[in-house]
C-alpha cells in the first residue's frame, strides 16, 4: 500500500525548490534559470476542471441578519488531503480530509477572549469490494460534528465546512454515505431544530429515536444523492490569505500617511498658535498683510 500525504508532498516540493533541485529534460536547470515560485500552501489548485482552495486561506464572516456591514469575524482554514493507493491497479483505497479552524482575533483580544477552533473530517475507503465515505470521521465510521465557535452560532459557517466535506466526498459518487449520528447531548433550546436543518440541507433522511427528534441516524445512501449547499455564499467570503494581507498592508501605510498629514498640520496649527499668543499684534499684523497685501499692491 502506497501512502501519499498531500501536506508532506507539498513540504518536500517547497524545499525542493528552495534548494533548486528542478530537473527539465532530465537535466538540472541553473539556479539564475529559475523564477521562485509562489508558496504553494498558498495557492488555488484545481482538479476535475474545477478550482479548489489553497491548503490554507481566510474565511471573511458577515452577519448573516446585516450582511452589509463589517465583517464580524475572520476564520483561518487548513486543508490537509492524504491518499492511500493501492499498489496493485493504482487506484485510492483510502483517503481523509481534515478542515482545521480558528477564529482570528484581534492582538488585544487574546487577554480576555478565547479564540475558537476545531475541525471537520472527511474519509474514504474500500472494504470487500464496496465503497464508502464518511462526512465526520477521519475513518469510515459513524460520526458527528462539533462547531465551538461561541457567539458565532448561525452564521452558516459549519454549513460552509460541512459543504465542503460534502463536495470533497462526491469524488466517489457510488460510494454509501455513513450514518450520521444525532446525540441527544447536542439537543438543547433551539440548537435541535438547528442542528437537524444543518444536516438534513445536504439531502440526509434521519430516523429518529424518540419524538423530539433529539436522537436518531441518518439512513444509508450514496454520495451522488447528497446535495451541496451555497446558502453560505451570502455571508462568507473565501479570501487568498496572501492577497488579505497584502490589502491590509496597503491599509496601514494609507492610514500611517494620513496620520504623518494630520500630525504635520496639527505641529503648524500649534506653531502658529504660539506665535500669536507671544506677539499677538506682530501676528495679527502678519496674517492681515498675508490677506490684503496681494489687493494692495496688484489692485
Amino acid at each position: 500500500m502506497l501512502r501519499v500525504d498531500a501536506t508532506r508532498f507539498e513540504c518536500i516540493c517547497f524545499k525542493m525548490d528552495e534548494a533548486y533541485i528542478i530537473w527539465q529534460n532530465d537535466e538540472p536547470t541553473k539556479p539564475a534559470d529559475i523564477e521562485r515560485m509562489a508558496i504553494p500552501s498558498f495557492d488555488n489548485d484545481w482538479r476535475d476542471n474545477k478550482r479548489i482552495n489553497p491548503r490554507i486561506y481566510l474565511l471573511e464572516v458577515l452577519d448573516r441578519s446585516h450582511p452589509d456591514a463589517e465583517p464580524i469575524a475572520w476564520l483561518l482554514v487548513e486543508r490537509q488531503e492524504t491518499y492511500m493507493i493501492d499498489e496493485c491497479d493504482q487506484t485510492i483505497d483510502k483517503a481523509s480530509i481534515r478542515l482545521s479552524y480558528e477564529c482570528i482575533l484581534p492582538k488585544h483580544a487574546f487577554s480576555f477572549q478565547r479564540s475558537g477552533r476545531g475541525n471537520f473530517m472527511g474519509s474514504y475507503s474500500r472494504r470487500f469490494g464496496q465503497s464508502f465515505v464518511s462526512l465526520t470521521s477521519a475513518s469510515a465510521s459513524t460520526g458527528a460534528v462539533f462547531l465551538g465557535l461561541h457567539g458565532l452560532e448561525g452564521q452558516r459557517i459549519g454549513t460552509y465546512l460541512m459543504n465542503e466535506i460534502v463536495m470533497w466526498v462526491q469524488q466517489w459518487p457510488d460510494a454509501t454515505v455513513m450514518s450520521v449520528e444525532l446525540l441527544g447531548g447536542q439537543a438543547y433550546d433551539e440548537n435541535k431544530a438547528r442542528r437537524n436543518r444543518f444536516y438534513e440541507q445536504f439531502g440526509l433522511v434521519f430516523d429518529y429515536r424518540d419524538l423530539e427528534h433529539r436522537e436518531g441516524l441518518s439512513r444509508p445512501m450514496l454520495a451522488s444523492e447528497l446535495t451541496p449547499v451555497e446558502t453560505w455564499k451570502a455571508n462568507i467570503f473565501e479570501r487568498n490569505l496572501q492577497e488579505y494581507i497584502a490589502e491590509l498592508l496597503y491599509a496601514k501605510n494609507h492610514a500611517c500617511q494620513e496620520l504623518h498629514q494630520r500630525n504635520y498640520a496639527i505641529k503648524n496649527i500649534l506653531h502658529e498658535r504660539r506665535r500669536a499668543e507671544e506677539k499677538p499684534l506682530k501676528w495679527a499684523f502678519h496674517l492681515l498683510w498675508r490677506r490684503y497685501a496681494p489687493t494692495i499692491f496688484w489692485g
